[in-house]
């Protein structure tokens, strides 16, 4: 017969058993736990160890160009960055779009008042705009404490041999610079801007000596389209391209910033009192408040929808110059990018080239 106190032992000695299979049970668990998190970092350990140590100019070809983020200024989701994220699979880019702060009305008018009645210029509602999220993304680049960042349009193109290309502009940048051998960074910090798509850039005797590297990924001269295409046929031999301090350089599709040069475009180009964004920033180099450097013919520029199909930008609309056809007529019609022999966008969305025809304009 089982009494009380038997059943009260044995009650204590089965709970002590099942205590100790649960002790059992967790500390066989915590250990298995503990084993796949040092499994898992031992692996990557010797992953990261048995990698080699990528040169300056073998990091200026990877996902991100050689800088430590790649951004694409944007305001919504259309062809353009549909576009654009078309070319970056295609080339092996990771482009991040962030999101752009809605703009008030009143904040866009009193920034275009700005030094209104001191006689200063003042850039047209559209300009305005832009200009404003530029500056919003540079403070983007502050507050995530990026070393460096390459900022692009969202209608921004390159060529399919970009990483190519941006090895070579690592190379020259570092000996324009003088980068110490052993400092491994792709490009230096010694600048501010480095300007690597515009729409043209001016060669003059007056500037410091430039630095010419053969490129035959370039397009020739007489093939090129824009203002600029007179400096080139004079001062420029075909198949290379050249750093060169920016004296005057216009369009603002594709710029590398370091982390001490953002901060300074932001200081500077928040007072406005100029007709574009492109163009203060301009001024500001040509004056020597910002220190930047021009890969002279550019490697990014805007790719534009037919010329017959009633397109017209964003910052021209804003401007007054007109009205532009929805964005749907756009999506599935080829256009032309300008001076990028072999266009990314194109390769990746219509299997073809489309380098806009030759200019002088």
């Amino acid at each position: 017969m089982l009494t009380y106190s038997n059943w009260t032992s044995h009650g204590t000695t089965l709970r002590c058993i099942f205590l100790a299979v649960i002790l059992l049970i967790l500390t066989l668990a915590i250990s298995q736990s503990r084993y796949s998190i040092y499994t898992q970092l031992h692996t990557q350990l010797e992953s990261s160890t048995s990698q080699p140590v990528l040169s300056p100019r073998e990091l200026a070809g990877n996902y991100t160009l050689g800088f430590q983020k790649l951004l694409a200024l944007s305001t919504h989701s259309s062809w353009r960055t549909r576009g654009l994220e078309a070319a970056a699979s295609l080339t092996g880019l990771e482009f991040t779009i962030p999101p752009q702060a809605q703009t008030s009305e009143e904040h866009i008018q009193a920034f275009q008042n700005i030094g209104v009645n001191r006689g200063t210029k003042s850039p047209a509602y559209g300009s305005a705009k832009a200009w404003l999220a530029h500056i919003d993304l540079l403070k983007f680049v502050i507050a995530s404490d990026f070393e460096t960042a390459f900022i692009v349009e969202d209608d921004v193109d390159w060529d399919t041999r970009i990483k190519t290309q941006m090895s070579l502009i690592s190379d020259n940048v570092r000996v324009y610079t003088g980068v110490p051998e052993d400092d491994p960074t792709p490009f230096g910090v010694n600048w501010d801007v480095l300007w690597l798509g515009h729409c043209g850039s001016l060669i003059v005797d007056e500037m410091p000596p430039p630095l010419m590297y053969e490129d035959d990924s370039r397009c020739e001269t007489e093939l090129y389209s824009g203002w600029s295409k007179r400096f080139l046929r004079e001062k420029l031999m075909d198949g290379h391209r050249q750093v060169q301090a920016s004296f005057l350089t216009v369009c603002s599709f594709g710029y590398g910033v370091t982390k001490e040069g953002a901060k300074k475009m932001v200081n500077l180009l928040s007072k406005g009192a100029d007709e574009a964004f492109d163009v203060a920033l301009s001024g500001h180099c040509r004056e020597g408040k910002l220190k930047c450097l021009v890969v002279n013919p550019q490697v990014f520029n805007h790719y534009e929808p037919p010329t017959n199909s009633g397109y017209l930008s964003d910052v021209h609309v804003g401007d007054g110059q007109g009205e532009t056809n929805d964005e749907f007529e756009f999506e599935n019609s080829k256009g032309t990018t300008g001076n990028i022999m072999k266009s990314a966008r194109c390769e990746a969305l219509f299997h073809d080239v489309c380098m806009r025809p030759p200019s002088e304009i």
